[in-house]
Parts: C-alpha cells; structure tokens; sequence
C-alpha cells in the first residue's frame, strides 16, 4: 500500500524544490516547508495525546501537587513522619509528571526521522555547505535541522493566535488552575512562637 502512495508522497514533498529560485536558495526553502509540515502535524498530533490522556495529566498534577504542599506543611509543623511519607510520593509524583512531559513533547517529533528518511533518498551524498578553511561539507541534515530549529521556534510565536491550538493551551492552563499550585520551598518559614504550641498539636496524618 505504501508504495502504491509514495509517488503522491514524493511528488507533494519534492514540489517545494522546484519553484523557479537559485538551487541553493530552493533547497533551503523546500527543506523549511518540509520542517512546516513536520512542525504542524507533530503539535496537532501531541495536541490530540493530550486531550486523549487529559485526565490522567491532570490528575497526575493534583497528587503531585497536593503531595509536594503536604510535605512542606509537615516540615512547618514539625511532624517528621509525615513529612517522609508525603515527600516520598511528592518525588514518585514529580518524575511521573516529568516523563509523562518528556513523552508528550516526544510525540510532537515522530514526522522528523521520516522527513529525514525521504531527505535521505532525494539527496544523500550532495553537498550544500562547505565548511571555510576544511575538506569538510554539509548536506542535507544540517539544512534541515537548523530549519527545524528555527521554524518550531517560529511556531512557538504565532502559536496562541491559531484557535484550535489556543484552545488546547487554554485547556492545558485550566488543567493546571484544577490541579491547584504548589508551595515553594522558598515559603517554608519558622512558625511564631506563640503558634508553636497550637502547630504542633495539629496533625497531618488525616490529610495523607
């Protein structure tokens, strides 16, 4: 099946490269559209994960932060066990959320290996850059990369003002709002004197 599409494939890719500009400034322009569509089809893509799995991210974030404010309370409070037990799963929390992060934004770049497969077989072995004062030459994966780079960047700037993407960020901030915020480490203050007797008394275990 793949074969009988990839002559549509080809042809839709290679257009770009055929516009009438000077051979350098073609290449440059039809590997930036190239990073375009890959841009484009990765953040709707990490878009639709997102929305898929939105109520384990978001859940995720409540007992993250829930579990990071309770240790922190506990350390006010002096209560050592409680602080453990709340810190433990605080930390089991944050990686959960910081590789669910990590696999969400890995999604946003499964069309690049299959630009760079298809840039392979259109010009592998031609060179586009030589290096000053060095046998050595660029190609194609140089153009396309920087062009990635910079087009995704690009993307990041005129991203709120494409509706459906500024909903799902819009989404996401509502996402974040629900799960509730965390306490920083920075606020961790000594309880006054008078409060001390009266913190102490108060437990926490109820709240883990």
């Amino acid at each position: 099946m793949f074969e009988s599409i990839y002559p549509l494939i080809d042809s839709i890719l290679i257009a770009p490269y055929r516009i009438g500009l000077p051979a350098l400034a073609a290449f440059w322009l039809g590997t930036a559209i190239i990073a375009l569509w890959c841009t484009i089809a990765g953040e709707i893509s990490m878009s639709l994960i997102y929305i898929w799995n939105r109520e384990y991210y978001t859940d995720l974030n409540r007992k993250m932060t829930r579990m990071n404010n309770l240790s922190i309370e506990a350390i006010r409070h002096k209560q050592k066990d409680t602080f453990k037990s709340a810190n433990k799963w605080a930390n089991e929390y944050f990686g959960k959320v910081f590789f669910s992060h990590a696999a969400l934004f890995a999604v946003s770049l499964w069309p690049v290996p299959f630009a760079m497969a298809w840039l392979q077989t259109r010009f592998s072995g031609i060179d586009i850059h030589a290096v000053p004062f060095t046998k050595f030459s660029l190609g194609y994966p140089f153009v396309f990369i920087l062009s990635y780079i910079i087009v995704r960047y690009g993307f990041s700037k005129v991203r709120p003002y494409i509706p459906v993407l500024k909903k799902i960020d819009d989404l996401r901030a509502e996402d974040a709002k629900e799960a509730g915020e965390l306490t920083s480490w920075n606020e961790l203050a000594q309880i006054p004197e008078e409060n001390k007797e009266t913190a102490n008394g108060n437990s926490l275990e109820n709240k883990a």
